[in-house]
């Protein structure tokens, strides 16, 4: 699967969250095409994070993050830089620590690996 594709796959499985991505997307960048595929994951993770301060938003988490760690051990270098840079490395950016807790807890391993080693500790220690 190419980045493109996990865009178009990840906007048909979860159309609730793509929306608010959607609408942070076009604050910075105008528009969502498939140009800016690659840094729509970025405004995804504040999507995500804005619902971990707002947690009765109703957009599971828990199945995003599943959805990524499976993308994770099947794809190539592009997909798995993609989900690293744009995706993992934005997620938990002003989000209070208690807050960050229960979405840290389920995170797959393999993207707490790569938010380790970006930014080299978890979101839950102030």
């Amino acid at each position: 699967m190419s980045v493109r594709e996990m865009y178009h796959d990840f906007r048909k499985r979860f159309p609730e969250v793509t929306q608010a991505a959607d609408a942070r997307h076009i604050k910075v960048w105008d528009s969502v095409d498939d140009e800016t595929a690659f840094s729509w994951f970025e405004s995804l993770a504040g999507a995500i994070n804005d619902q971990m301060g707002a947690p009765d938003e109703g957009v599971n988490v828990s199945s995003v993050f599943s959805y990524f760690g499976e993308q994770l051990q099947g794809s190539d270098n592009e997909v798995k830089n993609c989900i690293d840079v744009s995706f993992v490395e934005n997620l938990f950016w002003e989000v209070q620590p208690n807050s960050a807790a229960s979405a840290w807890d389920v995170m797959p391993k393999s993207m707490q690996q790569l938010y380790l080693s970006f930014h080299g500790r978890p979101p839950t220690i102030d």
